[in-house]
């Protein structure tokens, strides 16, 4: 990390509370969605700040990312199942217990409509020792529309906010309990391949998002804050989460250059018995959004 001082950041304007936790972000049709993880709910919210129960999770959501045909893509933990939310109804499909070691976490799914899915491979919030997690890839089959999934790469550290370029060719992931995000490259099977650290951290990296330059948004968990890391690996920006826990972010916003802050009032003791106050933030961001 270069030893230049990053440019100070504006004070991000309260959107949303009454949240518990808020995870995985996206911009979509004029409103943010998330997964209010132990709430076991996906919600969303719109300008005027009003937060909507989307659709209940039973087996609690964690990423989430829309189909080329508008349906929206949700990442189940504990049952570590994936399902589709077309308005009216929540159906599963596809079954990755089999598969799995830890958790399904977070998820993106790039322009073709092939979802990227985080493996945590242990239980963070449990205290268990780490051990490696993996990225499934679970693309859906357009006549039949069911879901082929396969580990697409292992020996990757509790993987958890996620991103892809916007020609499909390069993947990001937060490497939480490694400190550090990876950069992949995409081949045309949906393999990741040639890894690098994209940046070293100096603490938890949680949920990501990319903007039109091919800089991170980067969420620092317990260090509370979000950074800007342009594409040379060098931090641009700081914002303070203001104490709280720093949880993910993402453009949006009718011209993709409003960023929204997810936070958090909690401690890791208490979150893990899911006691939390979620917030969502924003400021204007001098890039708009990249992909998603």
């Amino acid at each position: 990390m270069s030893g230049a001082q990053p440019a100070p950041a504006p004070a991000p304007l309260r959107l949303s509370e009454r949240i518990v936790y808020p995870e995985s972000p996206r911009w979509r049709d004029g409103a943010l969605w998330f997964s209010d993880v132990h709430d076991h709910a996906v919600k969303r919210t719109t300008a005027d700040g009003c937060v909507h129960t989307v659709v209940g999770v039973p087996g609690r959501p964690a990423g989430l990312g829309f189909l080329p045909d508008g349906r929206l893509l949700i990442a189940s933990a504990l049952d570590r199942c994936l399902w589709t939310w077309d308005g009216e109804a929540l159906t599963q499909v596809a079954d990755l217990s089999g598969m799995t070691r830890g958790f399904l976490n977070d998820m993106v799914v790039d322009g073709a409509g092939r979802a990227f899915v985080g493996d945590t491979g242990f239980n963070l919030m449990a205290g268990e020792e780490p051990r490696p997690g993996q990225v499934i890839l679970a693309a859906e089959v357009p006549r039949t529309r069911e879901f082929r999934t396969r580990v697409v790469t292992r020996d990757v550290v509790f993987p958890n906010g996620a991103a892809v370029s916007p020609d499909g060719h390069t993947y990001w992931v937060a490497e939480t309990a490694a400190h550090r995000v990876s950069r992949f490259r995409v081949t045309a099977d949906g393999d990741l391949v040639d890894r690098c650290t994209f940046a070293e951290l100096p603490d938890m990296p949680d949920g990501l998002c990319l903007d039109e330059t091919g800089a991170l948004w980067v969420a620092l968990l317990r260090q509370g804050e979000f950074r800007r890391i342009g594409a040379d690996g060098t931090t641009t920006d700081v914002v303070s989460a203001d104490g709280r826990l720093a949880v993910a972010c993402t453009l949006g916003g009718h011209d993709r250059r409003t960023l929204f802050l997810c936070s958090a009032a909690t401690t890791m003791a208490d979150l893990a018995r899911g006691v939390s106050n979620g917030l969502i933030h924003t400021l204007t961001a001098a890039s708009g959004a990249g992909w998603p």
